[in-house]
């Protein structure tokens, strides 16, 4: 093995570790937003007992390990969400850096992956996406594209545009089915992927929680027509169309061009 690959897994090591500490972050931030409180005041304590959290028991994902799931002193079940959460951050930052390395993009990815962590839990609790959250982001992506975009400002900026008006036009049709806060999002979104993967975010978005809906409804865990979050599938959907949908529309649009 080589300098270059022993830097390279370093530096994927520290990116690993800085997710796993943000991703804990973003839970704390999910969490509190959700239940009304501020992401500074108190400090992190336990939500049954109220006990202030010592040093040991806020380390990412080996503190929930090694007190099995539990609070240290009333012994309440601690949720698996906390873990899951942090690893996911931490997974999705290095295969951000393995896609995009040390350029603007990567930076302008880890934002967008952030502010889809935040807002994906504070949907999956209260059904709901903040303004303050959703516009805070349309207006920090905003001003980031104006300097980074490697499809054109044009495209974001039409992504934006397409996203909203399409999503609208679904709130629109389905009658209270989704709420507003799925058109805001995707402002973020085109914003974020450009014009043609916005489409194509909508797509695998729409699919993804579709198949979720129906899976939940077949093992009885969710009775019809109860709603389900969206902003989970949106912010999955982006994610997943910008790191790997580019080879995905290439092969698409040639397969509608032999028609």
């Amino acid at each position: 093995m080589g300098v270059a690959s022993h830097i390279d897994t370093l530096i994927m090591l520290f990116i690993g570790l800085y997710g796993l500490v943000l991703g804990s972050f973003f839970l704390l931030v999910g969490m509190r937003v959700s239940n009304g409180e501020s992401i500074v005041t108190p400090p992190s304590h336990c939500s049954s007992c109220g006990r202030k959290l010592t040093p040991f028991e806020l380390i990412p994902v080996l503190s929930w390990l090694a007190l099995k799931g539990k609070c240290r002193t009333c012994h309440t079940r601690v949720s698996i969400l906390y873990p899951l959460v942090e690893i996911l951050t931490s997974v999705l930052f290095i295969l951000t850096w393995l896609h995009f390395g040390w350029t603007g993009e990567f930076f302008v990815a880890v934002f967008a992956t952030s502010m889809f962590i935040i807002l994906s839990l504070i949907d999956h609790q209260i059904y709901r996406l903040p303004n303050k959250i959703v516009l805070l982001g349309v207006i920090v992506i905003f001003f980031v594209r104006l300097a980074i975009h490697p499809l054109g400002v044009l495209s974001y900026i039409s992504g934006a545009l397409l996203g909203f008006l399409l999503l609208l036009i679904i709130i629109l049709m389905s009658q209270g089915g989704m709420g507003f806060g799925d058109a805001k999002l995707f402002l973020f979104v085109g914003l974020y992927v450009g014009f043609v993967q916005t489409i194509f975010t909508l797509i695998l978005a729409s699919f993804l929680g579709a198949l979720v809906g129906i899976s939940l409804r077949a093992l009885g865990r969710l009775q019809k027509r109860t709603a389900i979050p969206f902003g989970p599938y949106i912010a999955t959907a982006a994610i997943v169309i910008h790191l790997y949908g580019s080879p995905f529309i290439t092969w698409y649009v040639r397969l509608l061009s032999f028609h």
